[in-house]
């Protein structure tokens, strides 16, 4: 084994997308229980651009590598007493990343942090399905703990968390619910059996006394402030109102994020229904079987066309910043995916 020299993508410091800069950087040999990857694509989320900017919680030191989730090429790898037994110079893999730090030409990685590539699995596809898809899992399975039949409300249901839930709810029977703002979202979230609901021309808590009565079983929300409060009134007894991001002010995301992480927090304190904070990085790190068991899961789905994350564009790595900046100006919508030479 040998040093290998590559490139990758910096954030230098908090800022807008002219931050961010191409860098090279040496790659040593790996540690005991470790591989090193050849990143062939990875995704690209807004937790992205909120770290970049200053305003992601888990992100508050510069410089760092953006990014959470990956396919890639294992280079080489160093033993120890838990190397699976597929493991091989040349297999394909996924990883969603405790740790940001995708955007990069090679990354070494624990060996429990790799799931193997289904056969025949484009990895542009596969770097797609990690952040959103475990997100989803989080929300139905570990926090929702949602049987067929119950009813849900997904608020922003046409973005990426928000697809990926309406696509597993399908799957599992439930019944849907889905604010989002354009009139094209309608046809969009039918196709999972999602009910749309408009969120700027009406009100989800009128909407949903008037249909679901009786309350509904969980609210999945990422934006925080008054929403909580009138999400957590529509929740049936014995419900659960699940927080998986807060939106905040410019420059106070941090400290809006905490306060509204504490008031969920003390909202699961009054009797009858329930809240919880999905925080997935962290999650991953609790469990690291629970992890590769979902991973691969959803993996497979994918192969199989279960499920289909929507790329609406792929980009060589030197343009990171570019993308950022698009995005931010909201010209792309949808998924993006970082491709490598």
């Amino acid at each position: 084994m040998r040093e290998i020299t590559y490139r990758k993508v910096v954030a230098e410091r908090f800022g807008g997308s002219d931050v961010l800069r191409t860098v090279q950087a040496t790659l040593p040999v790996p540690p005991p229980g470790h591989a090193r990857v050849r990143v062939l694509a990875a995704g690209i989320g807004f937790t992205d651009l909120m770290a970049r900017s200053g305003d992601y919680l888990l992100q508050r030191r510069t410089p760092f590598t953006p990014g959470y989730e990956l396919a890639g090429e294992v280079v080489d790898f160093t033993v120890d007493s838990r190397t699976p037994a597929w493991l091989r110079a040349g297999a394909r893999v996924a990883a969603a990343l405790t740790k940001m730090a995708a955007y990069s030409e090679f990354i070494t990685l624990p060996l429990w942090q790799l799931v193997p590539l289904p056969e025949g699995l484009d990895p542009h596809l596969a770097s797609a399905v990690p952040l959103d898809y475990l997100t989803a899992i989080s929300l139905l399975d570990t926090h929702g703990r949602l049987r067929t039949g119950d009813t849900v409300l997904i608020q922003g249901a046409s973005g990426g968390v928000g697809q990926a839930v309406g696509t597993l709810g399908r799957l599992r029977g439930l019944r849907m619910y889905g604010t989002a703002s354009s009139s094209g979202s309608r046809e969009a979230l039918a196709r999972h059996g999602v009910t749309f609901i408009d969120y700027r021309r009406e009100d989800f808590e009128v909407v949903l006394r008037e249909r679901e009565p009786d309350g509904v079983q969980a609210v999945f929300d990422h934006i925080g402030g008054n929403n909580l409060s009138k999400g957590y009134r529509v929740l049936a007894p014995g419900g659960v109102l699940v927080s998986y991001a807060f939106s905040g002010r410019p420059g106070r995301m941090v400290g809006d994020t905490v306060r509204g992480a504490a008031r969920v927090k003390f909202m699961n304190l009054q009797p009858h229904r329930r809240t919880a904070l999905s925080m997935v990085p962290r999650e991953i790190k609790a469990d690291h079987a629970g992890y590769r068991t979902a991973l691969g899961n959803l993996l497979d789905m994918a192969k199989r066309g279960a499920i289909t994350p929507q790329i609406a564009a792929t980009f060589p790595l030197a343009k990171a910043a570019d993308v950022h900046a698009a995005l931010e100006r909201r010209e792309i919508t949808g998924k993006v995916v970082l491709t490598m030479s």
